[in-house]
């Protein structure tokens, strides 16, 4: 890599721009030479009818992110990566737009250039680049989990509230058709009285159960370790962090638990109105002081809501384990559709009816299904699974603004500064992730019943466990919006 190239993705377009505009004026002093997304110019959107971001972690899901906010209406203006190489198919893909390696940098010395952020790094650094983000102003598109600990999160959840900015976490199913579904069919009362909830992964697909980390190597030319490590205490390089086996280490990620109860759990919580988890327990194996369990099995068990009158009982299974789970097979006479749980999903079970489905695949038979009733009246089952299907047909069918994927709304909700418009805002979104970090620290104590108190926001008699619901950053970074 050329002296000039490392500088400009180094330290940012913003310092490169200032050089360039220095040494024109020097030659020219009447001529300015700006980016095209800054005039708008012949074939551009003028930056009053763009919506500007800055995209956060560009490999991997960020490359993602990039592609869908650009369907969704949105326009990039500066791309952020640690890694150069990982983010290269992503920088190539939009050669005019600004490139930055520290968030920090990008904040500071280029923010007038764009309205929002989006962040699609690993847990460990949601945090922190969430609340600078904030602190600029910024409407911010996180991908979930929202942070690693349960501090991190309740930081993020009175800054989103503070600040009035659109803040939205990424579990992009909240805004589909299967929610949607999930939420019709409990609204309506057809499975009765919800008497527990089933929900599950067929993850990890990443190493968990370490005893003791990798050796250390010297870190690719193209990252920059110390800004990947960003908050977490500097260690040196290992290949058995990179590039998703960070999420089974403690200090990283928030394993299969954190990884996909953002999008399993959410059924659960957006129906039930359900808050923190009153008792948890776990069952898991290999749990160690460094990384997540190869499995666990956890059970949550939650006050009383207006929907849950006599309280519930949540069970999260990964690894591996999963609930026992109907099986149906379709019908070509009647037209009802089959049904196979696969390796992910959530299964509500009522006293009349059993309603399964999920809100991460996007497949057909993964739509919400009611696929099991307590009785022998199979006329009672297949009357409410018809009355269901075509509901479901119906919801598919209407064109409104409850039809906007998850991105759009987040960017109409940031346009119109209405952060309450949000599908899935930082208050009960933020609740979902804190349930799942704590059901992560009841890993640690496989056997034990841990026990949460609202009041003091920690579990009743046990420091050590409390000591994992916070951490305090390094040198460098914040934990203030």
């Amino acid at each position: 890599m050329s002296d000039s190239l490392a500088n400009r993705i180094g330290r940012g377009a913003a310092a490169n721009r200032r050089s360039f505009l220095k040494r024109s004026s020097l030659a020219a002093a009447s001529v300015m030479v700006v980016s095209p997304h800054v005039l708008g110019g012949p074939g551009k959107t003028p930056p009053s009818d763009q919506f500007r971001f800055a995209q956060i972690g560009v490999g991997g899901q960020g490359a993602r992110d990039v592609r869908r906010m650009i369907h969704a209406g949105g326009t990039p203006v500066a791309l952020c990566d640690v890694d150069v190489q990982r983010a290269g198919k992503t920088f190539c893909q939009h050669p005019d737009v600004e490139r930055f390696t520290d968030y920090r940098v990008m904040l500071d010395e280029f923010d007038k250039e764009f309205d929002a952020v989006v962040i699609s790094t690993p847990d460990h650094t949601h945090a922190t680049i969430g609340l600078a983000a904030i602190r600029h102003g910024k409407h911010v598109y996180m991908q979930c989990p929202m942070a690693r600990t349960f501090d991190e999160v309740q930081r993020l959840k009175a800054a989103a509230k503070q600040s009035g900015l659109a803040i939205q976490m990424g579990n992009q199913g909240h805004s589909s058709l299967h929610m949607r579904a999930f939420r019709d069919i409990i609204e309506r009362g057809v499975i009765g009285e919800i008497e527990s909830v089933h929900c599950w992964t067929d993850r990890p697909e990443w190493p968990q159960g370490m005893t003791s980390v990798p050796t250390s190597t010297t870190a690719p030319i193209s990252l920059d370790w110390d800004l990947w490590l960003g908050p977490v205490a500097d260690r040196p390089f290992c290949k058995g962090y990179l590039p998703v086996a960070w999420r089974g280490w403690w200090d990283f990620g928030t394993g299969a638990l954190g990884d996909m109860g953002c999008h399993l759990l959410d059924p659960a919580f957006t129906t039930m109105g359900l808050q923190l988890p009153r008792r948890i327990t776990a069952d898991c194996e290999t749990a160690t002081s460094i990384a997540y369990p190869v499995w666990s099995q956890i059970e949550m068990e939650f006050d009383a809501t207006d929907v849950c009158p006599n309280g519930l009982k949540l069970t999260w299974y990964d690894g591996g384990k999963q609930p026992e789970t109907p099986t149906i097979i379709a019908d070509e006479t009647t037209g009802e559709p089959g049904y196979s749980a696969g390796g992910s999903g959530c299964m509500i079970v009522g006293k009349k009816m059993t309603l399964v489905g999920s809100t991460l695949a996007g497949e057909p038979d993964q739509m919400p299904q009611i696929v099991a009733v307590s009785s022998d009246d199979d006329n009672e089952l297949a009357e409410a699974r018809q009355a269901g299907r075509k509901r479901v047909e119906q919801l598919s069918a209407e064109n409104d603004e409850t039809s906007k994927s998850h991105y759009e709304r987040w960017i109409q909700a940031a346009r119109e500064g209405k952060s309450e418009s949000l599908t899935s805002d930082l208050q009960i979104a933020g609740t979902m992730t804190q349930s799942a970090l704590l059901g992560c620290i009841a890993t640690r104590y496989p056997g034990q019943t841990l026990t949460w108190g609202d009041e003091k926001q920690q579990f009743a008699g046990s420091e050590e466990a409390n000591s994992f619901l916070s951490f305090e950053p390094r040198e460098g970074y914040l934990y203030e919006a």
